[in-house]
């Protein structure tokens, strides 16, 4: 399932903001910045595989202000956001995002030509707050699947809080593995693990991609 969420986060680091939610509908401002950011990797790639830290910056920089990172943490630690200080809230989200960053990098530089996107409209009522942006994402190799943006709005700004790959939630996979390693060993640990880079997130258990 992971190999499938390297290309749904593709889609998902192109988000945009909109200055309301009846101004730029979710998908159409995802389409727009996913068209971004697909040029910009075909205009820099030997530079960014000859440096991958320089790349590893760039996508933290489009990145980070596309997700919520501070919610996604929260949901991430669940019962263990409730007894964490607001130090170990506020490092377990800069890890968890670099976590990310590194772990995916690599992946998007290797698959950003070779995704296709079908984008489904989104509806949105008068004043809503919270939407899904349903697409089917298609590969060279491999079978049509389909990808869920769960976006909401944090002040005037649509930011993604959760991903669902076939119907599997980003954050119910990394709540799993990684309350099971705070479990284990505590928070401070796994915070220590992931912002030194030997925390890395594993496939599901062997769910075909």
């Amino acid at each position: 399932m992971l190999k499938k969420l390297f290309a749904g986060l593709f889609v998902a680091l192109g988000v945009v903001t909109a200055a309301q939610a009846d101004v730029t509908p979710p998908d159409q401002t995802i389409r727009a910045a996913t068209e971004q950011l697909q040029g910009l990797i075909k205009t820099n790639l030997k530079e960014y595989r000859a440096d991958s830290e320089k790349f590893y910056k760039t996508v933290d920089e489009v990145v980070v202000p596309r997700f919520d990172v501070p919610f996604i943490a929260k949901l991430v630690l669940a019962q263990n956001y409730r007894t964490a200080t607001e130090e170990q809230r506020t490092r377990f989200a800069n890890g968890f995002k670099n976590m990310l960053v590194h772990s995916y990098a690599n992946a998007l530089l290797d698959n950003y030509d070779s995704v296709q996107v079908e984008w489904q409209p989104v509806r949105l009522a008068a004043g809503a707050t919270e939407a899904t942006v349903n697409t089917t994402l298609k590969r060279d190799v491999g079978k049509p699947f389909g990808i869920g943006f769960r976006v909401h709005l944090v002040g005037t700004d649509w930011k993604i809080y959760d991903i669902a790959v076939e119907d599997i939630s980003l954050v119910t996979n990394f709540r799993t593995q990684l309350n099971a390693e705070i479990k284990k060993s505590g928070l401070d640990s796994v915070i220590t693990r992931m912002e030194s880079g030997e925390f890395n997130p594993k496939d599901d258990g062997g769910k075909k991609s």
